[in-house]
């Protein structure tokens, strides 16, 4: 199973530390240091921190940063975020649709053993936090741990298979290849579960996650740990993906629940600081753990003074900027710089260079908000059919706090669907959304007359729907690793 599964308990810890090493070998579990840490409920909690410190971890090279890198490569992969120039040349084999075609990728192999990672150690909590010496004491916390090494899981396999594996088909029987599916802890590969086997156990960890977090009355620290919001948040994307609209909108609706948006006059405040209630779900770093150069604000903020301050700038395509009028407070993040135009700031430093002239290099991660569950509501409102007031209204709460002048749609039908995919990308730009929504829907990659620079760079510019450069090939370590592993179409 992927060259032994490096990201184990002692590099969690290492993590946790602050440490930088990125692989160890897997110590067996017999190890009295293991043995030690899964005794106890808190050595289990401890393990699960470590999980979410490998979400913005140093992995080596400066394009390989945790969770929020996945998310850039993932809008790369679509047409409205795309990079002004080469630069140093992070995430360029990404957008020109090279990198996750490479079967002897070392980007690409991180991402599979990124997300398997935490479902090995997911597991590793799960098959031990039960027999903790001090479970019998504690069964809040240890309902809330389960609860969160599920969800953890369930996160895992739905980005792996909407990445690793050709898409959903809603009505289909979706008996094509997916991914392993790994539930207990073990160094042996498996073979590919089916798309609708990998579902099914994704639904299976957020039904149990969900219903642990509503058993137990223990509470998390801040949005760095995930709560029954942030479950019923996923919840609600895997049923907007699989076509179940009416359990998109009741959960997308129940998980915004207590998480007001921010205001007009507060959106381009930089998406910086996790503390503001429109966070779900996060990553509050502290100085030692701020990884500079190797950092989603780097890489995205222009005024950061890491790549993207360097000329690496990340513009917004014509056709959402466009989109949005004047006085939507989301197009006013999108300036001219250096003679760029639609530059995002979306994202930035904490002020940084711009207002002070020295960077804040300590900056949060966000991982889910508010606003996403607003249009995943009003999408999924509105393919139920014969509701179009409602996800009309859905909307206009949501718009309305960006754009004072927005008025409520009257848009019906396919018109207002395509007006809500439409809000959004304006709302998720560089969210790691995009690549994924082209898949679900079955759409074209299209990125002409967009303002791309694909003729320059020799990037893809055009892959029909359904595409077999839609899908990541398996990584070549895991296909010698495991023999029971079948590769997708090269």
């Amino acid at each position: 199973m992927k060259k032994l599964l490096f990201l184990n308990i002692f590099i969690l810890l290492f993590f946790l530390a602050g440490c930088e090493k990125e692989y160890l070998e897997r110590v067996p579990t017999s190890s009295l240091a293991e043995k030690d840490l899964l005794s106890t409920v808190g050595g289990n909690h401890t393990l699960l921190h470590g999980i979410h410190r490998s979400t913005y971890a140093f992995y080596g090279t400066h394009g390989r940063y945790g969770q929020r890198a996945v998310d850039l490569v993932i809008d790369l992969l679509g047409e409205d975020l795309y990079q002004s120039e080469r630069g140093y040349g992070w995430f360029v084999s990404w957008y020109q649709y090279i990198e996750h075609r490479n079967i002897n990728s070392g980007d690409l192999e991180w991402v599979w053993s990124y997300y398997y990672d935490i479902v090995d150690n997911a597991n590793i909590i799960l098959a031990n936090i039960d027999n903790a010496s001090d479970a019998a004491l504690n069964p809040a916390r240890v309902q809330f741990i389960k609860a969160n090494a599920l969800t953890y899981r369930a996160f895992s396999f739905y980005q792996l298979v909407q990445l690793y594996a050709l898409r959903y088909d809603i009505g289909g029987t979706n008996s094509h290849q997916g991914i392993p599916v790994y539930t207990e802890p073990t160094q042996e590969g498996k073979a590919r579960s089916t798309v609708a086997e990998v579902y099914t156990r994704i639904n299976a960890d957020l039904d149990e996650a969900i219903s642990l977090f509503t058993a137990s009355n223990y509470s998390r620290v801040n949005v760095s740990e995930i709560n029954i919001r942030v479950a019923q948040g996923l919840k609600a994307r895997v049923a907007l993906t699989t076509g179940q609209y009416s359990t998109a909108e009741t959960m997308a609706k129940t998980a915004r629940t207590g998480h007001s948006l921010v205001p007009a006059t507060k959106y381009g405040y930089g998406w910086n600081k996790a503390d503001n209630s429109e966070w779900m779900w996060g990553a509050i770093l502290i100085t030692e753990q701020q990884t500079s150069y190797a950092s989603c604000f780097s890489h995205i903020d222009p005024y950061f003074g890491g790549y993207a301050t360097l000329g690496n700038h990340k513009l917004m395509s014509t056709v959402v900027y466009d989109y949005m009028s004047a006085t939507d407070e989301r197009k006013k993040v999108f300036k001219t710089i250096a003679g760029k135009p639609r530059v995002g700031k979306k994202f930035t430093g904490n002020g940084g260079y711009e207002a002070t002239g020295q960077s804040n290099w300590t900056n949060d991660y966000l991982y889910m908000r508010a606003a996403e569950m607003f249009v995943i509501e009003a999408e999924a409102i509105a393919r139920q059919g014969g509701r179009d007031d409602e996800a009309q209204t859905v909307l206009f709460n949501l718009v309305s706090q960006r754009d004072p002048s927005y008025v409520k749609s009257v848009l019906t039908g396919n018109d207002l669907i395509q007006d809500i995919l439409m809000q959004r990308r304006c709302e998720l730009w560089g969210e790691g959304s995009r690549f994924f929504d082209l898949k679900r829907l079955n759409l074209d990659l299209n990125r002409e007359n967009l303002g791309h620079t694909t003729s320059l760079w020799n990037a893809a510019g055009y892959f029909p729907a359904g595409d077999k450069n839609f899908v990541f090939l398996i990584p070549k370590q895991e296909i010698d690793a495991n023999p029971q592993m079948i590769q997708n179409e090269l």
